[in-house]
């Protein structure tokens, strides 16, 4: 359910950052999966993880989930890291990838080369994500000899993490993730057995697109 797409959507926001128009050459079309690279052309490479570091849990208090047609839903949300460990086959070139990605993150809300990743990641509609693009967590380094083609080579690895929040909803019929621009959240007020308030006279728009947790509100509608 919701984790393959979670990491589906940061791989994909890697790769649409370092398309053919990345402002560094060198690291144009950069190899990156959530599968830890195995052949030579992968390196050097980005690969994409994920951990859960909270519980899975129901998001907000009473409130009333359904689509167009008025089937109802219940809303998750997750809290985790999202990892991301630079590999190559020199020291040098794992420094300059892992710099690259650190200006990514670090500097994607001030520069229009470098933006697309907060812009797939928060624009998603299928994982309302929020990463803390104020802190990046770094995971150490790693150098280990042979290769998984067989060859005697180094190949060099260092990693940081971003910590994740986030909110899914499920189709409990066949278990697909559903599109959060279906989904009208509708409240009740206090957490009471009140009668539910109308969407369409309290309406609210896509804030939450930045801050996953906005779901808790009285009222809303992702659109």
């Amino acid at each position: 359910m919701y984790l393959t797409h979670l990491k589906a959507m940061v791989r994909v926001a890697v790769i649409n950052t370092f398309d053919d128009q990345y402002p560094v050459e060198k690291f144009r079309k950069v190899w990156c999966s959530v599968e830890y690279p195995i052949q030579q052309q992968n390196y050097p490479g980005i690969w994409v993880d994920y951990d859960d570091a909270k519980p899975l849990e129901v998001a907000g208090i009473s409130h009333v989930e359904t689509d167009e047609e008025g089937r109802p839903f219940t809303r998750w949300k997750f809290g985790g890291h999202a990892t991301f460990t630079v590999v190559a086959l020199s020291s040098l070139e794992r420094d300059m990838l892992y710099d690259e990605l650190v200006r990514v993150i670090a500097f994607g809300r001030q520069s229009t080369l470098t933006y697309r990743f907060r812009q797939y990641v928060q624009g998603n509609d299928l994982i309302a994500c929020n990463f803390d693009f104020d802190t990046i967590q770094p995971g150490g380094n790693a150098a280990m000899s042979g290769t998984p083609w067989g060859s005697d080579e180094v190949i060099y690895e260092k990693s940081f993490s971003l910590q994740a929040i986030g909110e899914f909803v499920v189709d409990p019929e066949d278990g697909e993730i559903v599109p959060l621009s279906k989904i009208i959240v509708t409240g009740r007020t206090g957490g009471t057995e009140d009668e539910p308030v109308n969407p369409q006279t309290a309406e609210i728009t896509q804030n939450a697109s930045d801050d996953p947790s906005f779901a808790n509100a009285d009222v809303g509608q992702w659109i």
